[in-house]
């Protein structure tokens, strides 16, 4: 990706929650614009993160200028400050949910065990797209980690958090309800997703190096996920337990179970988060829900620092809530190097075999069959305009049977490999117009009055792919008077 991807993308995922321009010594020019407050916190490694050690941010030109950061929180806070200064960096305090100023982005993980992560050219990125009925939700951007992806879902406007007169925080409340409601709508597709994360806190930058995807149409507005979140509670409610493994007999259980974990120190690593794990393995496992309280409460009153009683009870609820399928491994890895280093980390739920199935039994086609599909939809297309046929994306969706995002991740494919002529018209005459280069031959030569008598038959075998399209140089002067759009599709290969 461009740098500028990766800059346009910080700005979209901030929207007009952040003030543009620096309070002091800004590079850019003054837009007359009211200053916002608000802070974003950036830090530069993972070491750093754990230890609580960044920078506040206030302004989208100081997180575009953060050179070499690694992590920062996509959600904006009312404010940030120091508990400690450095000579570059320093404690950061603030990022806390109640402080939390505005809510734009859900961030997905899926994190995969070390030496494990695939290819993206391998990876089913279809994990992140989200089916309800008609109702797909897909990520504006996907980014690479060491270890997995990131999914960034943008909504198309702001959520503002609030404080009511009792003190609730509602709209809060009703985004954490998305956050775990899409998180474990990706877990159910791939077992390897993070579901344990803080719903708004730290994930990584956009930057060119790690930006892989980009759907800037995908934005959904809050009320269709709050809808969507609401109605698969419902469902869930009414569904059995599905269980994903026996992750108690394992050495990593057994390890943590006999650690000494102290109150965590601004990590989020501590006695809580343990022990949530240690719950999230019982319920995944077929423990009862009082059998797991009898084992928290026996955990908990080994530890030197123990929980309270309420405590206790809180997260014995939370991990048989419905909402996760079970502990985490990135967590698990996590507390495993602080606590018990060495420990062989193994879970039921990483088992994976991979094999190639017959295509009328997968569920999502290999690129290469979605191309010769598309090929062939375009010749038999009756609606033509300049050689082109004419389709909507929700045309080409249904017919290939594949989300929007792989449908325009194609395009681009076939684009850059010159197999295809492929423009978009926006207004209410646009869609997306293909033509293969025998499409754009025979236009040309009707147009001339040469056309050669011959019966229209698509090329059982996508011949187009093996044409050069060369001929699109002439035809350009014959497609003057139509207003293409030269804007690149929203998503790169």
């Amino acid at each position: 990706m461009r740098k500028t991807d990766a800059a346009d993308a910080i700005k979209t995922i901030l929207g007009e929650t952040l003030s543009t321009r620096r309070y002091k010594r800004s590079a850019l020019v003054p837009d007359g614009m009211a200053r916002k407050s608000g802070a974003v916190f950036v830090c530069w490694s993972k070491d750093l993160l754990r230890a609580a050690q960044g920078v506040v941010m206030t302004s989208q030109e100081a997180v575009l200028d953060a050179d070499g950061a690694s992590h920062w929180t996509p959600n904006v806070f009312r404010y940030g400050t120091y508990e400690r200064r450095g000579a570059k960096f320093g404690t950061i305090r603030g990022h806390v949910e109640k402080n939390l100023k505005a809510i734009t982005t859900f961030v997905v993980d899926v994190d995969y065990p070390a030496g494990e992560k695939p290819d993206y050219a391998d990876f089913d990125s279809s994990c992140f797209t989200i089916r309800h009925g008609a109702v797909l939700f897909e990520p504006t951007y996907i980014l690479s980690t060491p270890h997995g992806y990131q999914a960034y879902y943008v909504m198309a406007a702001p959520v503002w958090i609030r404080r009511s007169g009792d003190g609730r925080y509602p709209a809060l409340a009703s985004a954490k309800h998305v956050s775990q409601a899409i998180r474990a709508a990706v877990a159910a597709q791939n077992p390897y997703t993070d579901t344990g994360a803080n719903d708004f806190g730290f994930f990584r930058l956009p930057l060119s190096d790690n930006l892989v995807e980009v759907d800037e149409d995908a934005r959904p507005a809050f009320a269709v996920l709050q809808a969507w979140s609401m109605s698969v509670e419902g469902q869930q409610q009414t569904k059995p337990t599905k269980l994903v493994s026996d992750q108690v007999h394992t050495q990593w259980f057994e390890a943590l179970t006999q650690a000494q974990v102290p109150c965590a120190q601004g990590s989020g690593y501590g006695r809580n988060n343990t022990l949530l794990t240690l719950c999230l393995a019982q319920y995944a496992s077929g423990v009862s829900e009082a059998e797991a309280f009898d084992y928290a409460d026996q955990w908990s009153s080994f530890q030197r620092q123990p929980l309270r009683d309420s405590e206790v009870r809180a997260i014995v609820r939370s991990a048989y809530s419905g909402r996760y399928q079970g502990a985490n491994m990135s967590y698990v890895r996590e507390l495993c190097e602080r606590y018990v280093p060495g420990t062989v980390i193994k879970s039921g739920a990483q088992a994976w075999s991979h094999f190639r199935k017959p295509r009328a039994q997968r569920q999502y086609s290999h690129q290469q069959e979605w191309a010769q599909d598309l090929l062939r939809l375009a010749e038999r297309s009756t609606d033509r305009v300049l050689g082109h046929a004419r389709f909507t994306y929700l045309q080409l969706q249904q017919a290939l049977g594949i989300s929007r995002q792989s449908l325009v991740r194609l395009l681009n494919a076939l684009a850059k490999r010159a197999q295809m002529s492929i423009r978009r018209v926006r207004g209410r005459n646009g869609g997306v117009y293909l033509a293969t280069a025998r499409m754009i031959a025979k236009y040309v030569q009707s147009e001339k009055g040469t056309v050669q008598r011959e019966p229209e038959q698509p090329s059982p075998q996508a011949e187009s792919v093996q044409m050069t399209l060369q001929i699109i140089g002439i035809f350009d002067g014959a497609m003057h008077h139509i207003k293409w759009s030269h804007s690149p599709i929203h998503i790169s290969s």
